[in-house]
């Protein structure tokens, strides 16, 4: 079970004695996880609350700046309702200013766009990206994160709940097995979404050409799906990494698999994963694609959906 440390207005901290309800979720393609609890009504957390803090087993798994709090009486007594996100939702929120970088390091993004919002951990080289990174009016410091992410090691980036910034996304760590001499699970849901899938994008090479240039999905699931999309190339900000990434897309969201788990499984997010299932049979190649940890009347559960890793 979770425990909960509030830091208040004037830097004192509690942990919480009494938690109601928990929802936490993370999800590897959402910059910023989310937490919501609820407590029996308290004056003081209306008041001064400032940050949340969920720790497990002594390490701390979640931290975030209360973006809520509401207060709700009713016949069934009072209760105080927090929300929170974790770090990379400041990022998320605060527009970058609109210039251009020449041979940008990661050090240099770190210090320029995520140390200024609390983070204090990352993970990366120190091997600059030989080019230019601008950016845009409008542009968020999570956007300019990504897109150095991308063009510097082609990988999406990763902020944990913690607040560590992991450049070329999470070690996926051990494997994690689930049912047969693995992690046990009461409800099991597999979805096939093959309206999903993409079997090609056609590229435009050179201005004056036509879309000449394609990309097929080697999925053997998009066997018989014809479903087109088309990608200049020759735009600006866009690369023929951005249709590879197209059709990886379109293979994520086009399959996946829930479990129902008892206990506490938040820190699997992001870690490869096999299944073995008596209906489903072995399935390997999987990922934790995200998580929805709760408590509530029903104890605490995690459910866990599994991706297909590559195809």
């Amino acid at each position: 079970m979770l425990k909960f440390l509030i830091t208040y207005s004037d830097k004192t901290e509690k942990y919480l004695d009494t938690v109601l309800t928990v929802i936490l979720n993370a999800d590897v393609e959402v910059p910023a996880d989310d937490l919501t609890i609820t407590i029996p009504y308290d004056e003081k957390i209306s008041e001064n609350a400032e940050y949340i803090t969920a720790f497990l087993d002594e390490k701390a798994v979640f931290k975030g700046q209360i973006d809520e709090i509401i207060g709700i009486k009713s016949t069934d007594g009072a209760i105080t309702k927090i929300t929170a996100r974790s770090p990379s939702a400041f990022l998320l929120d605060n527009e970058a200013e609109p210039l251009t970088y020449i041979n940008p390091s990661a050090d240099f993004i770190f210090n320029r766009h995520l140390k200024p919002f609390g983070l204090t951990e990352y993970d990366a080289d120190d091997v600059p990206f030989f080019g230019t990174l601008k950016i845009d009016k409008g542009m968020t410091h999570w956007q300019v994160f990504r897109n150095f992410c991308i063009n510097r090691y082609g990988t999406e980036p990763r902020i944990t709940g913690e607040g560590k910034a992991y450049f070329k996304g999470t070690e996926s760590g051990e494997t994690i097995f689930f049912g047969k001499d693995g992690i046990e699970y009461t409800a099991i849901r597999e979805s096939k979404r093959r309206f999903k899938l993409i079997s090609e994008v056609r590229l435009k090479l050179t201005e004056s050409g036509t879309y000449g240039g394609s990309i097929k999905n080697e999925n053997p699931d998009c066997k018989g799906i014809e479903r087109v999309r088309y990608v200049n190339a020759t735009a600006d900000k866009t690369t023929i990494q951005t249709a590879d990434n197209i059709i990886r897309k379109s293979n994520s969201d086009s399959y996946s698999i829930a479990l129902e788990c008892v206990g506490c499984l938040i820190e699997s997010i992001g870690r490869n994963a096999v299944l073995d299932d008596e209906m489903f049979g072995r399935i390997e190649s999987l990922t934790v694609r995200k998580i929805r940890y709760s408590v509530g009347n029903d104890g605490e559960k995690t459910t866990v959906t599994l991706g297909k890793e590559r195809f």
